[in-house]
């Protein structure tokens, strides 16, 4: 009994200084942002069953990282299956209906972003936002990402560059039809 309360009260030790950090990156990276605490939920439960695998020696944040971003995966998945059998809005009709169901937060990351940055997001393949969002959101390290998504390093730095360049590109065309509105 006392080797499940250890293991538990270990397990919890490392989990709770990251729970915030982690809700934010699930709900970034999820296309359905409400699914965030689902995915964190099956991510904790497979990390504690899992928690007897965990090496002291190791990044436990790279390691929940890996787990979560998984589960994320898997979810996107699901996601992208069901939406060839549904009906598409353009990003601003998207926006609108977001912003009308929102009372309890759900959107918020949708908030912080405007319209444009956040589908240019989106529309970066999954490697690429994942890294971007690991690195830029998160602040995990180079070597981290690449234990928490199980890549080389260089791969790592290819897809942030990549990722890098497309957002830095979304923004210049932003600036652009800003521009141009502009009287």
């Amino acid at each position: 009994m006392s080797d499940t309360s250890d293991r538990q009260t270990r397990f919890l030790a490392f989990l709770v200084p990251l729970r915030s950090e982690l809700e934010a990156y699930a709900r970034r990276m999820l296309w359905e942002p409400q699914d965030a605490a689902d995915a964190l939920q099956n991510a904790v439960l497979r990390a504690f069953a899992a928690f007897d695998r965990y090496r002291e020696d190791a990044s436990f944040r790279g390691w929940m990282y890996r787990i979560l971003t998984n589960e994320i995966f898997t979810l996107n998945r699901k996601h992208s299956r069901r939406a060839r059998f549904e009906f598409q809005l353009a990003p601003e009709e998207l926006a609108a209906l977001a912003g009308a169901a929102d009372s309890d937060g759900a959107t918020a990351w949708a908030e912080a972003l405007d319209d444009r940055l956040g589908t240019a997001l989106h529309s970066l393949p999954e490697n690429e936002r994942t890294v971007l969002v690991l690195r830029g959101v998160s602040g995990l390290a180079y070597h981290d990402i690449a234990v928490a998504l199980e890549m080389p390093l260089g791969s790592v730095m290819g897809y942030l560059s990549r990722a890098r360049q497309k957002m830095r590109a979304a923004l210049a065309d932003t600036e652009f039809d800003r521009r141009k509105q502009t009287p």
